[in-house]
């Protein structure tokens, strides 16, 4: 084997590479006035998803599936910088897991915009001082985000698109474990690692805060203390990390919905996201849900959250497998309608790849 000759292979197709880049990303340029002189959304989830879907489809390797999704995420994300630069609003501050997924979502061209609250996305969205929101919606450990949940019902942003966050939990500490004397992290990630805490730390004190950035700054300043946080916090600290993958499912997944103010066409693989309120009565959700059944349609989730009313009343949200335009679709949501003292579709959205 000749490694020079080797390299001097790479070295051309890598001149190649960067030639082609630049072609697609002129394209893009082009693609991206044609969109602001028609006065069209910049980002579209449902050519995304048609592109990804083919790519994958067309990789024969070795290149493996996620690699490739990652190649591509970043050659994306350039391409939107260059058409027209993009605001991703997202709970701040920088290093959360909300900040982690628009960077793995949209990748590094977008501009990141943290802010206070769930609450404050939704805002930053609706007054244009952002062009997108990155908000969680659920964990496969600790269930629903109640905070995303509420602003939805109030809020007249749409779900554009989701993406699943593989969240794996890290502990920062000065000090060795049997040293530590009290932890600091948000409240959903103490619930991910509630077994890991039993087992090592039993009599170490948990101090919820409002981000994991947040316990990183906090125990950084005490020598017995500690933080539970992701991995992206070791780029805006240098506390040492003593313990990784502590969290108790391996399989930890946070689902994250992008809000916008847009709607997506169908993409062929979509997801549509509901929420409704009942009036009382027996048999009333049974009721509710018998439009999916008779219209064939699988629902994903559903969960309720009582209304702000205070009289025992609630919201429930469910996903449903399908587009809003889709026939079916629609004619189900018409009949539940019917029945509802509230009704309110939330989005549809091409299913995450």
């Amino acid at each position: 084997m000749d490694i020079e000759k080797l390299r001097t292979e790479i070295d051309a197709i890598d001149t190649e590479i960067i030639q082609l880049l630049n072609k697609r990303c002129d394209l893009g340029r082009q693609i991206g006035a044609w969109k602001h002189s028609n006065n069209m959304p910049i980002y579209v989830p449902e050519r995304e998803r048609m592109l990804l879907e083919r790519l994958t489809a067309e990789n024969s390797g070795p290149l493996d599936r996620e690699s490739l999704l990652a190649i591509y995420r970043e050659i994306m994300s350039a391409a939107i910088k260059l058409e027209r630069p993009i605001t991703v609003a997202y709970m701040g501050p920088q290093g959360t897991f909300s900040h982690l997924a628009v960077l793995e979502k949209f990748g590094r061209g977008v501009i990141p915009q943290d802010v206070p609250t769930i609450d404050d996305v939704f805002r930053a969205v609706e007054s244009g001082r952002a062009d997108y929101g990155m908000v969680p919606v659920e964990n496969t450990t600790e269930g629903v985000v109640n905070p995303t949940l509420d602003s939805l019902t109030s809020s007249n942003v749409k779900a554009v698109a989701e993406f699943n966050l593989p969240v794996h939990l890290f502990l920062y500490s000065a000090s060795s474990v049997n040293e530590i004397r009290c932890i600091y992290s948000h409240a959903q990630p103490f619930g991910q690692c509630r077994e890991y805490l039993q087992s090592n730390l039993r009599n170490a004190t948990l101090i919820e805060v409002t981000s994991t950035t947040r316990a990183m700054e906090l125990a950084e300043r005490e020598s017995d203390a500690a933080a539970i946080a992701g991995a992206l916090a070791k780029e805006h600290s240098d506390l040492p990390c003593i313990a990784e993958n502590i969290e108790d499912n391996c399989r930890n997944i946070t689902r994250f919905l992008v809000i916008g103010n847009q709607e997506n066409k169908p993409s062929g693989d979509d997801k549509t996201s509901l929420c409704f309120a009942l009036h009382d009565r027996a048999g009333a959700l049974y009721d509710a849900l018998r439009p999916f059944r008779n219209h064939n349609i699988s629902m994903t989730m559903i969960e309720s959250r009582p209304l702000k009313s205070g009289n025992w009343e609630y919201c429930f949200f469910t996903d449903i497998l399908g587009h809003q335009d889709d026939p079916e679709i629609a004619a189900a949501c018409a009949e539940l309608k019917q029945d509802c003292a509230m009704f309110k579709i939330l989005g549809s959205y091409p299913k995450v790849l």
